[in-house]
């Protein structure tokens, strides 16, 4: 679950960014990866406001292979929140870094497409503890994002669990000086 949060983190910040029309296949392989996604949103990103944000995270359903009927959605309704400061100098690093932070394992998208501040993405995850694949839509400006995902995970060894969150983030000031 914390590389769960730690994505939805990251992503909400890299959804801040905002670009038109989705991310293409850049190099033919059949997969877009960080890279092709952030090639395309640095080229045409609204690029988001430095300053502090605040990430909550909602957990909405949880159903984990082995797990007691009893306990099915066992955690839903838990909320994280997490403020973090985005500089500028974050910002003029570009997408990629947003894209990747927090991710365990290899990733890349099925389908990244923002058009007009509507945000729909797919991403499929590989990492020591199985593959993943997450949904995500939702709305984005220059300073705020809100959306839900939803999770499948394949648990080697003992099946599929899904994992489903809404996040909302928001500028919430300047970054505290230091």
């Amino acid at each position: 679950m914390t590389r769960i949060t730690l994505f939805a983190a990251a992503a909400g910040a890299a959804l801040l960014a905002g670009c038109s029309d989705g991310a293409t296949d850049a190099d033919g392989d059949g997969e877009i990866t960080a890279g092709e996604v952030a090639a395309k949103a640095d080229a045409e990103m609204v690029k988001p406001e430095p300053g502090l944000y605040k990430a909550t995270i909602t957990m909405t359903g949880v159903d984990i292979p082995g797990m007691p009927p009893e306990m099915k959605n066992h955690g839903a309704g838990m909320t994280t929140t997490v403020e973090e400061c985005l500089t500028e100098e974050d910002v003029n690093k570009g997408f990629e870094e947003l894209v990747t932070q927090g991710q365990e394992g290899e990733c890349t998208f099925e389908k990244f497409d923002l058009d007009g501040g509507k945000m729909d993405a797919v991403l499929l995850c590989k990492t020591p503890q199985g593959e993943s694949r997450m949904t995500l839509s939702g709305t984005t400006t220059r300073t705020s994002s809100e959306y839900t995902a939803s999770t499948k995970i394949n648990f080697e060894g003992m099946g599929e669990g899904t994992m489903n969150f809404t996040a909302k983030n928001e500028r919430i000031g300047d970054c505290p000086a230091k």
